[in-house]
């Protein structure tokens, strides 16, 4: 989105007083107006280009862009008026290279079957998706398998988008490791939402409909070292693992996981952080919390309400392992921390030492399970040992309060910075107005923080949506 400020004379001494005032560095930026996936693809764009999508219909666009940015002046694709740019039918966006920023599209309406909506090549470095919409872009035969987001290469970044409506198979958006490559992207303030389950012929979940999904099953002991956080996930319902875990390193803090009849599932993968997240199910079936396979994961500081979930549903389940696992299948929770949680109202806030499969047979061991408060009301349990507690299990149980004192008052609600983008929630969505179609223009681009200054045609542009 950009604001428009108006500079009615533009005299040279003005324009030093412009530069002086703001701690800016400056590029001779191209700014180029585009109507079709050809002009994109027809170059690889240098540092400081923009591209600037005609407004209206895009429909079967299979755009490729490649890009040559650098930190302080990316390449950006973005829409002429923020929200007016409509990607339909089998439109798809790959983008390659480095510094390159995709910014303020909207992908909607019944898709072709292109495998990726979204794709971040491999070797791609530092590349943004901010600011976008993708909403209901499913096929008709939902059985088919299409990803909205693929991301390969390294320190990518997913931020400020709008996914709701997802309705056939496939999960939302993944993180795909490479052989030798750390991926390190970010997926943060982003709003995640209404997604409603594909079912089998016997009523069950059809696998494959995470939200988010980091690694696989073959990648899950490389690190990923990615962070999810400040996310909210409403309503998404698709499967057990909401987010799936499957790789090493990775953070997810801060996220908000509401009415999701679904968990966040360290599924394979070591290491992992859980922060601060808040579960709030309001007594919807199958509401759970977080899961715990394998070894080092730490989950703490995190926030349960009202979940309705037990068992594999619980709060925090943590699972048995077997015997000489195999990546696919349950390695035994090893070194695991859970501490400073908070249960209130939860069917059951711990389900422990979890019958995953009669070939499961390995207790957690190493495990500190401390300083977590529970508040019941009804007839929610505390812990629920699935199974007896085995001779060799190995868990050091602290101060664990029931019903100490009130329960705190916790209310998180989706908010303008986890709803999508900000010119969702603009009366009048602006961008480059000054730039005829089909022309190009040399003029000057600023960058402050990933924030960019266009000053074209006696006006001065701001894009607001590139924060933080």
């Amino acid at each position: 989105m950009f604001e428009k400020k108006y500079v009615f004379v533009v005299k040279k001494a003005l324009f030093i007083v412009l530069l002086a005032s703001l701690p800016l560095v400056g590029v001779l930026a191209n700014i180029v107006s585009v109507s079709g996936s050809s002009a994109i693809g027809a170059q690889t764009w240098q540092p400081g280009d923009t591209l600037v999508m005609t407004d209206g219909t895009w429909t079967g666009q299979s755009i490729t862009l490649k890009g040559n940015g650098t930190a302080q002046h990316p390449v950006v694709m973005m829409a002429q008026h923020a929200g007016q740019v409509l990607l339909k039918g089998s439109s798809s966006v790959t983008v390659s290279g480095q510094y390159v920023e995709v910014n303020g599209l909207v992908f909607e309406g019944a898709s072709g079957t292109a495998k990726h909506a979204i794709r971040f090549q491999s070797g791609t470095q530092h590349c943004r998706l901010t600011e976008c919409v993708m909403r209901s872009f499913s096929p008709s035969d939902p059985a088919t398998d299409t990803k909205w987001v693929s991301l390969y290469g390294q320190n990518n970044r997913v931020d400020h988008c709008l996914f709701e409506g997802k309705s056939n198979i496939g999960t939302l958006l993944v993180v795909w490791l490479e052989q030798g490559i750390v991926p390190a992207h970010q997926i943060d303030h982003n709003h995640f939402g209404y997604r409603h389950p594909n079912l089998d012929e016997d009523g069950k979940e059809l696998n494959g409909q995470e939200i988010i999904r980091i690694g696989d099953s073959n990648t899950s002991m490389q690190d990923a070292n990615c962070v999810v956080e400040y996310n909210f996930f409403d309503q998404c319902d698709g499967e057990i693992e909401t987010i799936s875990n499957k790789s090493c390193g990775n953070i997810y803090r801060h996220n908000t996981l509401y009415e999701c009849a679904g968990m966040l599932t360290l599924r394979h993968g070591n290491n992992c952080t859980v922060d601060s997240n808040y579960f709030i199910g309001n007594h919807k079936s199958a509401t759970g919390g977080v899961r715990i396979i394998g070894e080092g994961h730490t989950v703490t500081d995190n926030y349960f309400e009202n979940l309705a979930g037990n068992n594999y549903r619980a709060g925090i389940c943590i699972v048995r392992g077997k015997v000489n696992s195999k990546l696919n299948e349950y390695f035994q929770v090893k070194g695991a921390t859970v501490t400073g949680n908070i249960f209130v109202n939860c069917r059951e806030a711990f389900c422990v030492n979890y019958n995953s499969s009669s070939s499961c047979t390995l207790p957690p061991i190493s495990t500190t399970i401390d300083a977590n408060f529970i508040y019941m009301s009804g007839t929610g349990k505390m812990v629920d040992f699935t199974v007896k507690q085995q001779e060799d299990m190995d868990i050091t149980w602290g101060t664990n309060p029931v019903n100490q004192g009130s329960a705190p008052t916790v209310t998180p609600e989706a908010s303008a910075d986890n709803t999508g983008p900000l010119w969702l929630h603009s009366a009048t969505p602006t961008g480059v107005s000054c730039l005829p179609h089909n022309q190009s223009r040399n003029t000057i681009k600023l960058f402050r923080h990933g924030t960019i200054v266009v000053l074209c045609n006696g006006a001065i542009y701001t894009m607001p949506g590139n924060k933080m």
